[in-house]
């Protein structure tokens, strides 16, 4: 035989092999597509512009209602590293909501406009504001406060940049006398410098949009503590200091994630005992026929049990992460969700007919359920819009991740009701795929 011939006739039987080969084709193309669509979808909304400036979620209640209040608001919303919450067809926060959204996790940041923000602007001096946050969410308080400085110099205007400068000086330590000085002097100095510009605009040394045509200052680059906020930090009392809220994500979601790996491969032993011909001996032993898949289910749970048990042992040691703060909490959420993601592994093995089967489709699922439940990202703090939302919530991976973040970030008990609906959702998972995986097992396991 010719030996191109011969290389196409064996490239050929390979194909055809490989595309009667579902699982094949499910790993090679769909998984490729759908967690590029993932990626793109969550990029979205971690990422606001072109330009990839991360943008992060601060809450506002405007108690004041004036004209600049309002205009305070919507610079707000326009602020290049700010998504302002509630949204402009929502109904407007109070004080005591954004406290109490700060104090159970839902948000990091909140703003408060107080009575008399438009007064104050108009006599020259700077308004109050107070913010509500936790303390150890030093990245989003750094995008937080540039989005407030570059609102608060669109709403207020350059006549406000002297009591700006003076507050800069008793920043750095100058004494508050000297306040009435500073202030004469930038206001001499800054009317030279407008005279300046001015003329240069006229002799056309300047563009419209500024000295680099970039449409105006960066304030990116300018302090973040010249407007005056009044903090109220709010955190758990129990919450360690080393311990960062990315590195308690990544305790959760990779926890959670592979222990969805490892007990969906415990349940498809299931399927390697009816291609070996064990599971029919087992069969016709006394036991009763919900025994045989309730040991599977077991076993799934035990060895998730000790899975876990290793997997936070080792994030105690290494990363000092107070596992055992809450006991109680702990176990509870463990339970609940080594009870859903054996379920889960149950059912796909009681669904597929063949390893390759039960490999290919539970890793596409594993992988889409992890990034859209928050397994990789925080997408939990992430504002999305209600379609997304109710796909990301339908998710296992969601309720576990946020179970775990309750307990190690927030340090919530099993009782909170933030809690509960977590473990409940769980739970009902949890029956709801054990449901349907004995189901099917009665269907192609034990019929005659």
């Amino acid at each position: 035989m010719n030996p191109l011939d011969a290389l196409w006739t064996i490239a050929w039987k390979d194909l055809r092999m490989f595309f009667r080969d579902r699982t094949a084709l499910l790993l090679g193309f769909a998984l490729p597509i759908a967690l590029c669509a993932v990626f793109g979808f969550v990029t979205r909304f971690f990422f606001a512009s072109e330009s990839g400036l991360s943008k992060t979620t601060l809450w506002v209640a405007d108690l004041d209602g004036s004209e600049k209040s309002r205009d305070f608001v919507a610079a707000l919303r326009k602020a290049g590293t700010i998504r302002l919450r509630p949204g402009l067809e929502d109904e407007a926060e109070s004080a005591d909501d954004l406290r109490e959204k700060v104090e159970d996790g839902e948000a990091h940041h909140a703003l408060v406009v107080e009575k008399g923000f438009g007064e104050d602007l108009a006599a020259g001096r700077l308004p109050k504001l107070r913010m509500f946050r936790d303390p150890d969410r030093s990245m989003e308080a750094q995008m937080v406060s540039v989005g407030l400085l570059e609102a608060f110099f669109e709403t207020a205007g350059r006549e406000h940049a002297p009591l700006m400068t003076a507050r800069a000086m008793e920043l750095i330590g100058l004494p508050p006398e000297w306040r009435d000085r500073v202030l004469a002097i930038t206001r001499t100095f800054s009317f030279g410098i407008e005279a300046i510009f001015e003329e240069a605009e006229g002799e056309g040394i300047l563009g419209e949009d500024g000295a680099d045509g970039a449409g105006g200052p960066d304030f990116s680059s300018v302090m973040t503590d010249l407007i005056p906020l009044e903090r109220v930090d709010i955190k758990p009392p129990a919450r360690p200091k080393q311990l960062t809220y990315m590195l308690s994500h990544t305790v959760s979601g990779i926890g959670v994630m592979m222990l969805m790996f490892g007990l969906v491969a415990c349940g498809s032993l299931l399927i390697q005992e009816r291609e070996r011909k064990t599971l029919d001996r087992i069969r016709m032993s006394p036991a009763p026929a919900i025994a045989l898949l309730g040991g599977k289910y077991l076993f799934a749970a035990i060895c998730g049990a000790l899975q876990i048990v290793l997997l936070f042992a080792f994030g105690a040691f290494v990363f000092h992460i107070d596992v055992l703060a809450d006991p109680v909490t702990l176990l509870v959420v463990i339970l609940a969700t080594l009870l859903a993601v054996s379920s889960f592994g149950i059912l796909v093995a009681a669904w597929a007919k063949t390893i390759k089967q039960a490999e290919g489709v539970s890793t596409l699922v594993i992988l889409v359920m992890s990034a859209l439940g928050g397994a990789w990202f925080p997408i939990q703090i992430v504002d999305l819009p209600l379609p997304a939302k109710i796909v990301s919530r339908s998710t296992l991976t969601h309720w576990a991740v946020s179970a775990f973040q309750g307990h190690f970030w927030h340090g919530k008990s099993w009782t909170d009701p933030t809690m509960l609906t977590s473990i409940g959702v769980l739970l009902g998972f949890a029956i709801v795929a054990g449901a349907l995986a004995w189901a099917l097992y009665r269907r192609r396991y034990l019929r005659a």
